[in-house]
This record gives structure tokens, sequence and C-alpha cells, in this order.
């Protein structure tokens, strides 16, 4: 009688599932790294568009003391008519959003945003003699804390908003105090 030789069949179906079991594990690694890629990105895109509504909240708060340098009388009298200051309220050459190749008032963000908006409110006024770098008594000023908010949106919301593109968009907000004058002294 013959015998037939059996264990090089067995053994090449071993082969096979061992195979597709590398092969499957190696798939999910893959799929791991792609994720974790993409969560990565979506982190840097996040982070990036809280940077520029921290920007624009700081420049909002910058442009309000300027606004209130130029004219302390003048700036006075709109806070008395006005509950805040819109970036609006500036002349539109004060910002510029245009610049394309980081230049501009917001860096490299400027051109494509679609939103960028900032606010500021005068939470606390007051008038006081004291004000750093002048002598007691000699002038008045008024002491403003104002809170500017600072809105960046790569894409505006309504209708048309997204999970996306509700995702990217930030707040930030700004607090500072500044003396505004010298003013009349009551």
């Amino acid at each position: 009688m013959r015998r037939r030789d059996t264990t090089g069949r067995n053994d090449r179906g071993a082969i096979l599932i061992i195979a597709l079991l590398l092969l499957l594990a190696l798939t999910s690694i893959g799929l791991v790294a792609m994720q974790a890629a993409s969560n990565d990105l979506n982190l840097t895109g996040n982070a990036r568009v809280a940077q520029v509504a921290r920007n624009i909240a700081m420049s909002g708060a910058e442009g309000t003391m300027a606004f209130a340098g130029m004219n302390p009388s003048g700036f006075n009298q709109f806070v008395a008519t006005n509950a805040s200051i819109l970036m609006t309220s500036l002349s539109d050459a004060f910002f510029d959003t245009t610049a394309t190749d980081g230049t501009g008032s917001f860096g490299r963000e400027g051109a494509a945003m679609s939103t960028a908006l900032w606010q500021s409110r005068m939470l606390a006024a007051l008038t006081t003699h004291r004000a750093p770098g002048f002598q007691m008594g000699e002038f008045c000023f008024r002491r403003y804390i104002t809170q500017t908010d600072g809105l960046y949106s790569s894409d505006p919301l309504g209708a048309a908003a997204t999970a996306l593109t509700v995702e990217r968009n930030a707040q930030a907000r700004a607090m500072t105090a500044m003396f505004v004058g010298p003013v009349a002294c009551p």
C-alpha cells in the first residue's frame, strides 16, 4: 500500500490563514494611524482658529485704546451715548483685512475670513485724579474697565452652517483697564 503525504496541504492552509490574520492586523494598525493623524489635524485647526480669535480680541482692545487716545473728550461722549464700541465704529482703514501675505491686521487669515468681529463694552467708568505717570491732583482721567469680545469664523453661521463650520468658530475675550484724559475734573 502506498501512503499519501498530506502534510503539505495542511501547511498551505495554515500559512494562508496566518497571512490573512497578519494582513488584518496591519490594516487595523493603518486605520488607527489614519484616525490619529485626522485627530491631530483637527486639533491643530481648532488651535489656529482659537489663536486668530485671541488676536482679534487683542486688536479690538488696542483699537479701543487708540480710538480713546485720538480724542479723549469725544471718546467719553461716544461711550456715554453708545453701550459698546464695535469694530465697525472705527474707519474702514483702521484695520487692513485685505492683505493675503500676512502683513494685514489679522495675519494670513485676514483675507480668508468671512467673519471677524470685535466688540468692546465699558464695564466700569470712574473719574479719578490718579493715573499712571501723572501727579495726583493736577489732571482728571476717566478710568474704564473694558471687556472686548473677538469672534472669528471661517464660515458665517446661518442656514448653510454644518457641523464642520460650527466647529471652526471661536470667541475670545480680553479685559483691559485704560485711562482716558485729561478730562474736566468734577
